[in-house]
């Protein structure tokens, strides 16, 4: 079954490289969800600040940081 994302390059990459890739690789996902919450009624600033704010209480495991609602 192909991944919901690309998986990133397997050749040895630059760190401007790597992370392009992954710009790329997560920009579909991200404006899906940003989509969707627009269509619900969100606010587009509040939307952002949201998705900025769980990627920021992440830690290197994909773990939520304790402190928001769903952890």
């Amino acid at each position: 079954m192909k991944p919901a994302i690309n998986p990133p390059p397997s050749d040895e990459t630059s760190h401007t490289n790597y992370l392009a890739a992954c710009l790329f690789a997560l920009e579909p996902s991200i404006e899906n969800v940003l989509a969707a919450a627009l269509k619900s009624g969100w606010k587009h600033d509040y939307v952002l600040m949201a998705i900025i704010t769980i990627a920021m209480n992440n830690d290197r495991d994909g773990r939520l940081s304790s402190g928001l609602l769903h952890s």
